[in-house]
């Protein structure tokens, strides 16, 4: 498995306790460490006494480059990618491999569980179905799926927006779907996923697994969703790749959601222009209708909008003179301008 880690130490022990109670015990970890002053790298080591472990140093590059690598190091026939905040179910690798045994696929995601820990005791966030994201006026408009995917679980909209059909709560009753890659754990075959190189295009990495995943699913690949495997998420206003609280992510997060239309814009037939301006331009308008709630979120969430295709048009026009492009640098420019103050998000305003 490969689990990118970062400023983590704190939490680090609860997710190495449940490896080592794994009831399937053929397994190696590589853990690409972005160095910090956290001691990460110590616990580590003793971690190394009775897990095969292996410690890579990232020195450059974001997210989705410390997974892929951490695939470099692989040498299994399934690898794992491992949220550095997850907690996996003492049968996660088990129920993993008996599903990679048992049908013909090349990728697995499974089921999340929000959590938060209170005095070293893991507590279940009860959670409501929800068997849609978008409402039908949302759906006919921009969320319809792209050709091929219209019974997974999640997809790509032909707006190039992501499509949750539900939530985990409400998948939970319905056993094994298909579903592209999502949420803090998945498997892929470890061969295929080491014949895909794919590009360090994100900073915080929004929707990198729904790329790799319609990668798999392009080649004629089947990929699943299951609830029998489970990870328990820790909420703490933070993931490995972005912090909620610092309002410059929340900024790039908008704009790398946006990026995600372009990044398949040319390779993917069924994208719609048309949908995408549909979909810009009802978002924009709900969130100009929630700016009373929360006047900086929802500028941020327009911001988003119209930077993300600013940078989408540019990123299409250097592909069009058949020029090299990446879109960090633009994103790094954001980070730099982003505003300094710090505003949570409200239910009423998102």
């Amino acid at each position: 498995m490969v689990i990118p880690t970062y400023k983590r130490a704190h939490i680090l022990p609860y997710m190495i306790a449940a490896l080592d109670r794994q009831t399937y015990r053929n397994f190696d970890v590589v853990f690409v460490v972005k160095p910090s002053s956290d001691n990460t790298e110590h616990l580590l080591r003793k971690t190394s006494n009775y897990l095969n472990l292996t410690v890579v140093a990232q020195s450059t590059g974001h997210i989705v480059d410390a997974y892929f690598l951490g695939v470099k190091y692989t040498k299994g026939d399934i690898v794992a990618f491992l949220d550095d905040d997850a907690i996996p179910a003492d049968d996660w690798l088990q129920e993993t491999v008996k599903l990679f045994t048992e049908f013909d696929v090349a990728a697995v995601t499974g089921d999340s569980y929000p959590v938060l820990i209170k005095d070293d005791k893991i507590n279940i966030i009860p959670e409501c179905e929800n068997p849609t994201a978008y409402s039908d006026n949302e759906f006919a408009l921009f969320g319809h799926p792209l050709r091929g995917l219209e019974d997974y679980k999640n997809s790509i909209a032909i707006s190039g927006l992501v499509y949750e059909r539900g939530n985990n709560a409400y998948w939970r009753s319905h056993g094994i779907v298909k579903a592209l890659l999502r949420g803090p754990s998945m498997a892929i075959n470890g061969d295929v996923l080491r014949s895909i190189d794919l590009p360090g295009e994100w900073i915080l990495g929004c929707a990198w697994e729904m790329v790799l995943g319609w990668l798999l699913w392009r080649r004629g690949l089947k990929l699943i969703y299951s609830p029998s495997v489970k990870v328990y998420h820790i909420v703490h206003g933070r993931t490995s790749s972005r912090d909620y609280l610092k309002p410059r992510n929340d900024l790039l997060w908008a704009v790398e959601a946006e990026l995600l239309f372009y990044r398949l814009y040319g390779a993917e037939p069924t994208l719609s222009i048309v949908s995408k301006m549909q979909s810009d331009l009802f978002r924009i308008v709900l969130s100009l209708k929630h700016m009373r709630f929360n006047l900086v979120y929802n500028t941020r969430k327009i911001e988003g909008i119209l930077l993300g295709n600013i940078i989408g048009a540019k990123w299409l026009l250097y592909k069009q003179l058949g020029l090299s492009y990446s879109p960090v640098a633009d994103l790094k420019k954001l980070v730099k301008k982003a505003p300094p103050s710090v505003t949570k998000k409200t239910a009423s305003g998102d």
